[in-house]
C-alpha cells in the first residue's frame, strides 16, 4: 500500500503537467524545437541576432518545469515554430510593448502573444523573464497556451 501511494505521489507532477497541457489545447502538431535550430535557420538567411526570447510550455501559473519544452523562439522580428515536424518561419506584422503578431509568408500560419508579467530584469533592463499568453492559428484551428518567456532580450 505504501509503495502504491509513493508511486502515485511521485508521478503527480507529471500528471498535473499533462493535464495543464491538454486543458490549454496543445496540439500534437506543435512540436518542441531548440534555440540552436532556430538560430541556425536565422543565420542561414544571412541575419545576425540582437534580440531573442525562448517560449517554454508552462502550467496554469505560467511556470515552466525542468522538463518543459521550448515551443516557440523569437529572434528579432522572426518567430520560429515547429509544426508537423517542419520548422516554420513567421515574420512580425504588428508589435507594441506588450504584444506581437506574426504571419508566415509561405503558409497560412499565424501566431502571436500578449505579455502578462515581466520580471527578473537584467541590471540595465535589457532582458527579462515573462509570463505570456501565446496563440497559434493553423488551418486546423487555433491553439492557445501559456508560456514562460525565458531570457527575453539582448
Amino acid at each position: 500500500m505504501k509503495t502504491s501511494i509513493s508511486a502515485l505521489l511521485a508521478s503527480l507532477p507529471f500528471i498535473l503537467l499533462c493535464s495543464a497541457c491538454s486543458a490549454q489545447g496543445v496540439s500534437p502538431q506543435l512540436a518542441a524545437l531548440s534555440y540552436e535550430e532556430a538560430l541556425q535557420a536565422y543565420h542561414h538567411a544571412g541575419r545576425d541576432e540582437t534580440y531573442r526570447c525562448i517560449h517554454q510550455i508552462a502550467n496554469e501559473h505560467y511556470e515552466a518545469t525542468a522538463t518543459s519544452k521550448s515551443i516557440a523562439i523569437v529572434i528579432d522580428d522572426v518567430l520560429y515554430l515547429k509544426l508537423d515536424g517542419k520548422l516554420i518561419e513567421l515574420i512580425q506584422t504588428e508589435a507594441d510593448e506588450k504584444s506581437a503578431r506574426f504571419a508566415s509568408e509561405t503558409t497560412t500560419v499565424q501566431a502571436g502573444y500578449s505579455i502578462i508579467k515581466q520580471f527578473n530584469f537584467s541590471e540595465y533592463r535589457e532582458s527579462d523573464d515573462r509570463h505570456v499568453n501565446f496563440w497559434v492559428e493553423t488551418p486546423s484551428g487555433m491553439q492557445k497556451l501559456k508560456t514562460f518567456g525565458n531570457r527575453c532580450g539582448i
